[in-house]
């Protein structure tokens, strides 16, 4: 049987000109910090949250990246 879990992602980065690869790092941290915990990475998923302020507000939808990772259990 296996067990899943879901971890966000960074949502914006800010990097200095031609740096791109300290975002792609931070990828990896993330998934090396998980795996030091026995997760394996599955996949990476975009999804859409919308949230609802209040009755003064508008709603507002984010995107988020979601990173996936998988162990046996």
């Amino acid at each position: 049987m296996k067990q899943y879990k879901a971890v966000a992602g960074p949502k914006n980065f800010s990097v200095a000109k031609g740096d791109s690869q300290a975002a792609f790092d931070t990828f990896a941290e993330i998934i090396n910090r998980e795996a030091t915990e026995g997760w394996e990475y599955h996949s990476m998923e975009n999804i859409s949250v919308t949230e609802n302020p209040g009755c003064t507000q508008k709603p507002f939808t984010i995107n988020y990246y979601m990173l996936i990772f998988v162990r046996d259990i």
